[in-house]
């Protein structure tokens, strides 16, 4: 069983095609889906993609730059399952950092409103009494309030 992944080189377009790469032997084969004849071959699917817009555009008498050409490549059901998977945990990382952050900003101004030094700070939270500054400093959203 297979399934797909998008691989998107996007340009200012005028026109959208999607083709399909699947891995044969040592190559992979892309193939229009709008234009099966147009098929291109490349040992790298990254140079599959580059290469196929390029005879894709040739092909239709178009500037490459107005093209946006989506390639989704077949790979095995249990591969898709793991790219899908960390996907998911690229967003749930994403999301725990940015949580860490503002728990750690609001621990330092707490500290901070204490009355405990930036290096005191620093040595509690494990960053150096720069980024302690930095953070008693930071605006929720991250942004440095001390330069305004």
């Amino acid at each position: 069983m297979t399934s797909t992944v998008s691989v998107e080189e996007l340009a200012p377009v005028e026109r959208t095609y999607t083709s399909t790469a699947t891995k044969v032997d040592d190559r992979w084969s892309v193939r229009c889906d709008q234009r099966p004849d147009i098929d291109t071959t490349a040992k790298q699917l990254d140079h599959a993609v580059a290469e196929h817009r390029r005879v894709l555009a040739e092909m239709l008498e178009v500037a490459e730059d107005k093209l946006n050409v989506i390639v989704r490549p077949v790979v095995p059901q249990l591969a898709q399952e793991h790219i899908d998977r960390a996907r998911e945990l690229r967003q749930t990382a994403a999301w725990a950092k940015a949580e860490a952050a503002a728990e750690a900003r609001s621990a330092a101004r707490g500290l901070h409103d204490m009355k405990v030094s930036l290096r005191d700070i620093g040595t509690i939270l494990g960053v150096s009494h720069q980024r302690a500054h930095q953070l008693v400093s930071e605006h929720p959203g991250g942004s440095d309030t001390s330069r305004n």
